[in-house]
């Protein structure tokens, strides 16, 4: 199991997540005078966008420590 792979994948996630609440708020900016607006519910996308800025620090912090564990096990069989 390669942690950076891993961790790229989840921040790849969590782009997506970012990219499809994006989507759906720049649709309620389209429609904020007509009555579509009912398809977009705003504290929902506030929470996905929260959520995915979660998750991605979260990846880059699993990143970052599996290259500092690595760094460290190079130096100790060094």
């Amino acid at each position: 199991m390669n942690i950076l792979s891993t961790s790229v994948e989840g921040m790849d996630r969590a782009q997506a997540k970012v990219e499809r609440a994006a989507k759906r708020l720049a649709q309620f900016a389209a429609f904020e005078d007509q009555s579509p607006v009912d398809q977009v519910d705003l504290s929902e996308e506030i929470v996905s966008l929260v959520a995915a800025q979660n998750a991605f620090a979260a990846n880059a912090t699993v990143a970052r420590t599996g290259a500092e564990m690595e760094q460290k096990l190079l130096d100790i069989l060094a």
